[in-house]
């Protein structure tokens, strides 16, 4: 599945401008602040994207953690790690995940970087 096929829950850290955006680029985006979401925990918000088949779009690690480690459910974690995290700057990094040529498979890990994408598939190590 290639990343504007992708069904997103935006967490809290997401600024409204990559939201938008995101779906000005065709993507389906359900964002945690317009739900009123505020101070759902991480575990509770990688429990609803999975429930509604939607990819946790963060800058928060402990998705990682709790997907990786702990073997929470989840269809599948883009974590953005930049050092300027400025809209713009995401924005710009959110370019790369379009003209990504490889597929996003469900359970997969994607940390997005200025220069790279790097996908770790749930049954890696």
């Amino acid at each position: 599945m290639k990343f504007v096929e992708l069904r997103i829950l935006t967490d809290e850290n997401i600024s409204p401008k990559v939201v938008t955006f995101l779906r000005k680029h065709g993507t389906d985006v359900l964002d945690t602040k317009e739900q009123g979401w505020f101070g759902k925990s991480d575990d509770e918000l990688l429990e609803i994207a999975y429930q509604d088949n939607r990819w946790m779009f963060t800058h928060d690690t402990d998705f990682g953690t709790l997907a990786i480690h702990e073997g929470k459910r989840y269809v599948g974690i883009i974590f953005i790690r930049v050092r300027n995290m400025s809209s713009q700057n995401i924005i710009s990094v959110c370019h790369q995940l379009f003209e990504h040529d490889t597929d996003f498979s469900q359970g997969a890990l994607v940390v997005v970087e200025e220069t790279r994408i790097r996908i770790r598939q749930k049954n890696e190590e």
